[in-house]
């Protein structure tokens, strides 16, 4: 992806993005984040953020408690895997 073309990607399209290219893989909030923005710390409550938004508009799923030893884990939803 070129810089311009990554810029114009808002947090939630990048989550998709990444999701979509990965369906086979269910990823924690931190693990996306870790992923798209490896080094920069500031964005992970910010992912964490969108994949609950993401969930709510049934674009993600979501499964687990959401506790430590089995944290929230998401994956493209089968109305997103359509979409291009």
């Amino acid at each position: 992806m070129r810089g311009a073309e990554r810029s114009s990607m808002t947090i939630a399209d990048e989550i998709l993005d990444l999701l979509k290219r990965k369906r086979r893989l269910k990823l924690t909030a931190v693990d996306i984040a870790e992923i798209l923005y490896w080094e920069d710390k500031t964005c992970q409550r910010r992912v964490e953020a969108d994949c609950l938004t993401l969930y709510e508009q049934d674009r993600l799923i979501r499964d687990g408690e959401g506790s430590l030893t089995d944290p929230f884990v998401y994956s493209i939803a089968a109305i997103e895997r359509g979409r291009s």
